[in-house]
């Protein structure tokens, strides 16, 4: 996949390099990260960084994805010497397949205002009562954006975006690069991009990009 930032809207929309681990580790509130990646192990090390610090910080952290991703990202925090079991069972941790989500990938219902409200309220019970904010983590947008669904894509993402402004949360959200196309996927793509506060390019680069720092996203 060509560099994400390529293209005639590039110049001037980023800037503030930073390490991508220093970013997911202590992501600001309201942040919403993009994070393409190539190498599924990548994509593990930056979710487990995000979930484990989380966890540490006594946030509540919502991770969505495929059985293989959950499975890893329990694992890695339970390495980091914390107790999955107990960070589920009192609902600081909560690990949710893709398909157990609104009836499954083919509910046009999934991407909607009311799917998400519903979502965002399941996510935030406790805070700020027992938790100061919540952290997501998902692959779950990314599918329809491969199948062809950008509307649908496009359409969460927003509203995600949207929330942010209100609500005391962080997101990161998982692109798998290797099924983005330049020629197919350029415009919907920049709109993505749109919508997020950083990005977290593919390769080695090391770095985060904050997103549109004036403000401009025209």
């Amino acid at each position: 996949m060509e560099p994400a930032w390529s293209g005639p809207h590039a110049p001037g929309h980023f800037s503030a390099l930073q390490g991508w681990q220093g970013l997911v580790r202590e992501p600001p509130v309201g942040a919403h990260i993009l994070h393409i990646y190539e190498d599924p192990d990548r994509e593990i090390e930056a979710a487990s960084l995000f979930v484990i610090e989380g966890a540490r910080r006594a946030e509540r952290v919502c991770c969505v994805g495929s059985t293989r991703e959950l499975a890893s990202i329990r694992r890695r925090v339970e390495e980091a010497g914390l107790d999955a079991d107990r960070l589920v069972r009192d609902g600081a941790l909560a690990l949710v397949r893709q398909l157990d989500l609104n009836g499954g990938p083919k509910d046009d219902d999934e991407t909607s205002r009311t799917a998400l409200d519903r979502f965002i309220h399941a996510m935030f019970r406790g805070v700020p009562e027992r938790y100061p904010s919540v952290r997501w983590w998902g692959n779950r947008v990314a599918r329809f954006f491969e199948n062809g669904r950008f509307d649908r894509a496009l359409a969460f993402e927003q509203l995600c975006h949207e929330r942010r402004e209100v609500l005391p949360w962080s997101l990161l959200c998982a692109y798998d690069g290797r099924k983005l196309s330049p020629e197919r996927h350029a415009a919907a793509f920049w709109d993505v991009l749109r919508n997020h506060s950083h990005l977290i390019p593919a390769g080695e680069l090391g770095v985060a990009l904050e997103l549109f720092p004036t403000g401009v996203h025209e």
